[in-house]
């Protein structure tokens, strides 16, 4: 076997390992097919429901969550989120601004999830790439709270000028964001 040879084996065999600190529940076009959007979650009795949205730059951001029942404590990443620019744009430009990314990219508007009510719940935001000649990092930034039954929070990964925030809210009742204070 040649040294080259040898080279790519042993590439091939540990970059699988190099995430291996989180899991990756994201969709992708090999295990969700098409999605023309997120699926969507409804809060119910017995669970809360997280909703994970980015504002203030269409830079993607990746989510991922720890739930403390879990007995596999590592980070599981959701999927990315865009921010397309609904309610700031024409509706039908950030129409299709969602489909597109929802389609091509698995970017989508926001991700939802279920939480069991009571226990601490993680969410982290990340994001980094480059936008016409500029890089950006930002994250990842980490949000620990407990989530009530039957409430509806909302974590928002926002960009402030050339920094990022994380915040959550309670958005149970839709004309009001309580904010929520995040665990230590």
């Amino acid at each position: 076997m040649s040294k080259f040879s040898l080279m790519v084996l042993t590439l091939i065999l540990t970059l699988p390992g190099c995430k291996s600190n989180v899991r990756d529940s994201s969709p992708t076009l090999l295990n969700k097919d098409i999605q023309f959007q997120q699926n969507k979650v409804t809060v119910d009795a017995q669970h809360a429901k997280v909703i994970m949205k980015a504002s203030g730059a269409t830079y993607p951001v990746e989510f991922s969550i720890r739930r403390a029942a879990d007995p596999d404590q590592r980070l599981d990443v959701q999927g990315t989120v865009v921010d397309t620019g609904r309610g700031k744009v024409f509706g039908w430009i950030a129409k299709v601004n969602e489909t597109v990314h929802s389609v091509t990219l698995k970017h989508f508007p926001q991700l939802e999830v279920q939480a069991d009510p009571d226990q601490p719940f993680e969410v982290s935001g990340y994001a980094s790439g480059e936008s016409i000649g500029t890089g950006y990092r930002c994250g990842p930034l980490r949000s620990t709270f407990t989530p009530e039954r039957s409430k509806v929070y909302l974590v928002e990964f926002q960009f402030v000028g050339a920094r990022c925030e994380q915040h959550v809210y309670d958005v149970t009742q839709p004309q009001g964001r309580i904010p929520v204070a995040s665990l230590p």
